[in-house]
């Protein structure tokens, strides 16, 4: 499973249990919202009586205070940020539109009919709601790692299994290189792990990506290493950075290239010491010869393309 499919998945879990969060939420709000509505208009129908509403029939202008008063002891009864009561008034004095968020019920009384404005303000992304999501997050996450795992033992089963009883055919070697402990080592012998220094492993990665994407390039010691071979290595090494291994100054992967390389070498003899029909594979090219000839080198990986890199922790 590559990181794109893996991240799809993460995203696509953490979407679904949100839809489902979302939608069980706004059913809940809505249903306790109406039932607080229809205790409000109960209420509202037994106070109606006492309050002093307008009335153009009988010429009388009412009590605005009054109402102003009741509408706000009425909210502080509800005690709710999401429902509260804006207006009560008889519904031919109702100024239209209403404003968002706001809508009216009537009530009818034996002084005509009343209009109650209520103003809904739901908000989605409370605390509690966004603790929620951040639980969703973690079990997409880990459910997606164990989803990457089953498939991961479930291809290497296949793999062995595809394998012909008559004939054994060995699985290729492959070069396994964990950015967690800055290892090296091969699938023929994972317990064998030989460790690296921060500058060969990430000029060693970047070669490797490097030669991967341009099969015909010639590297050469009297010439700078490309710029793109040096932004490679430093991805690698801000990943290390990350990885928590190192807090030191970015090296310069144009200095003391020979060292560099020589460290390379030294870790894959070890490594592949068992294996020498794979070095050539994984190998930088050494110099042999003095003057021009020296200077015509290229440690290019020209066959890396044939090989089987695993990289664990990129």
């Amino acid at each position: 499973m590559n990181k794109f499919v893996f991240s799809g998945l993460v995203a696509g879990l953490c979407l679904a249990l949100s839809l489902v969060f979302y939608v069980s939420v706004s059913q809940k709000t809505q249903q306790v919202n109406t039932h607080k509505i229809t205790q409000i208009e109960k209420q509202i129908a037994l106070d109606l009586p006492l309050l002093d509403l307008s009335n153009e029939l009988l010429k009388h202008s009412g009590n605005k205070d009054a109402v102003l008063t009741y509408i706000k002891t009425l909210n502080t009864y509800i005690n709710s940020n999401a429902l509260r009561v804006v207006a009560i008034e008889p519904k031919g004095e109702l100024e239209l539109p209403l404003k968002s968020r706001q809508f009216s019920r009537t009530l009818n009384s034996s002084n005509g009919a009343v209009s109650i404005v209520f103003k809904i303000n739901n908000t989605y992304l409370t605390a509690t709601n966004a603790s929620f999501h951040l639980v969703f997050i973690i079990i997409s996450v880990l459910v997606s790692f164990w989803l990457k795992h089953i498939f991961t033992q479930q291809l290497r089963t296949n793999l062995l299994e595809s394998n012909d009883d008559t004939t054994t055919v060995p699985l290729p070697l492959v070069l396994i290189i964990d950015l967690n402990n800055k290892t090296v080592s091969n699938s023929y012998r994972a317990e064998l792990k030989v460790c690296l220094a921060n500058k060969p492993l990430c000029f060693y990665l970047a070669l490797v990506d490097y030669c991967r994407n341009n099969s015909d390039v010639s590297l050469n010691h009297s010439k700078n290493v490309p710029d793109e071979l040096i932004e490679l290595a430093n991805k690698y090494f801000y990943r290390l950075v990350e990885l928590g291994h190192t807090v030191r100054k970015r090296p310069n992967f144009n200095n003391s290239l020979e060292k560099t390389l020589s460290e390379v070498r030294a870790a894959l003899d070890e490594v592949l010491i068992e294996y020498p029909d794979q070095k050539e594979l994984y190998y930088p090219p050494k110099a042999y010869g003095e003057g021009s000839r020296s200077r015509l080198h290229s440690y290019a990986l020209t066959h890396i393309a044939n090989g089987n890199i695993e990289v664990i922790g990129k």
